[in-house]
C-alpha cells in the first residue's frame, strides 16, 4: 500500500471557523480528509501501542495560523511521516479515521 498525502484544502467546521484538510491517498486513491488533531492523535494511539522509541517523530504542533508555506511544509512532514509507520506489518489492523 502507498500513503500519500499530495494537497491540502481550507475547510469550515461547524462553528464557521476554518481549518486545514489533510487529503490522505491510498495507492492514488482519495480515502479520508483529516485535521492535524486526528492524525496527532492517531500517533498518540502508535506510540501508546509500540512504544516512543519505536514510532517516528510526528510534525510539531503549532500556536499561531500556519501560512501557506507552512501548511505545505506539514504536508511532506506528515507524508513522510505516513510512509515511514503505516506500512508496518504490526500496523495492518489499524484504521483511519473517516
Amino acid at each position: 500500500m502507498h500513503f500519500s498525502i499530495p494537497e491540502t484544502e481550507v475547510r469550515s467546521g461547524d462553528n464557521g471557523s476554518t481549518f486545514v484538510a489533510y487529503n490522505i491517498h491510498v495507492n492514488g486513491v482519495l480515502h479520508c480528509r483529516l485535521r492535524y488533531s486526528q492524525l496527532l492523535g492517531l500517533h498518540e494511539q502508535i506510540k501508546k501501542e509500540y512504544g516512543t522509541n519505536v514510532v517516528p517523530s510526528f510534525p510539531p504542533k503549532k500556536i499561531f495560523t500556519l501560512t501557506p508555506g507552512e501548511v505545505e511544509q506539514r504536508r511532506e512532514h506528515l507524508e513522510k511521516y505516513m510512509q515511514a509507520v503505516l506500512p508496518w506489518e504490526t500496523l495492518g489492523a489499524c484504521r483511519l479515521p473517516r
